[in-house]
């Protein structure tokens, strides 16, 4: 998942030939800070997942349910946003049924009632 997200973020920034409009300089930095604060956000839920957050579980299951719905807008995009979003679609999948098995709820059940004794 980690490596779709630095995937996305490389996706983002190359020239699309159909974008050929000139955008002013503040659009494009306020565009690209908050697209740095959206991949920083990820990169802390990321890792708050690995601690065993429960909150950041069910962040990866939202991301998982979007992942699956933007499965539905690939049908005219480039090859290569084709083969990321169906690979993004794939890992939702994966995760909606693996994050709701009984060990890995019981990891992250686990992992919050640590971090309320801490």
């Amino acid at each position: 998942m980690v490596a779709l997200n630095i995937t996305a973020w490389i996706l983002q920034y190359r020239p699309h030939p159909a974008h050929r409009a000139p955008l002013h300089t503040f659009t494009v930095a306020l565009f690209t800070l908050a697209l740095v604060v959206i991949r920083i956000g990820a990169f802390v839920c990321i890792f708050y997942y690995v601690r065993g957050r429960n909150w950041a579980r069910i962040a990866v299951l939202l991301t998982s349910v979007l992942a699956i719905l933007g499965l539905f807008r690939l049908n005219h995009e480039a090859t290569l946003d084709l083969i990321s979003g169906g690979a993004w679609g794939i890992l939702g999948v994966f995760f909606l049924y693996w994050l709701n098995t009984r060990p890995v709820r019981e990891f992250f059940t686990r992992g919050a009632a640590t971090s309320e004794r801490s």
